[in-house]
């Protein structure tokens, strides 16, 4: 292993591993790699900001889509709507792209 990276066990339900298998499986990385991606990426969100999700139930098939909003255009309805439509068109862009490839 290299020496660049620390080892960390968790606990998950027996439900949970085997998802996260199927996931891992279908991105073709590890497991262990794929949650490494995923705590990295978790990471990434202020702790202090309480985020908004919306979405399905997970027991649901989606794509979950991270959006952060900066917190400049919160208070402007104007500035968010544009910001949040050029936000769109690109996760748009991008499923579309994912889905093609």
């Amino acid at each position: 292993m290299p020496k660049n990276k620390k080892v960390m066990s968790i606990a998950i339900k027996p439900e949970l591993h085997e998802d996260l298998k199927k996931f891992s499986k279908r991105k073709g990385i590890s497991a262990s790699n794929y949650i490494g991606n995923l705590v990295e990426q978790a990471l990434k969100i202020n702790p202090d900001d309480d985020p908004i999700v919306f979405g399905k139930p997970v027991e649901e098939d989606v794509m979950p889509v991270i959006l952060l909003v900066p917190t400049r255009l919160v208070n402007n309805f104007e500035k968010i709507t544009e910001w949040m439509n050029f936000q769109s068109a690109k996760i748009i862009k991008a499923i579309y792209k994912n889905m093609n490839d």
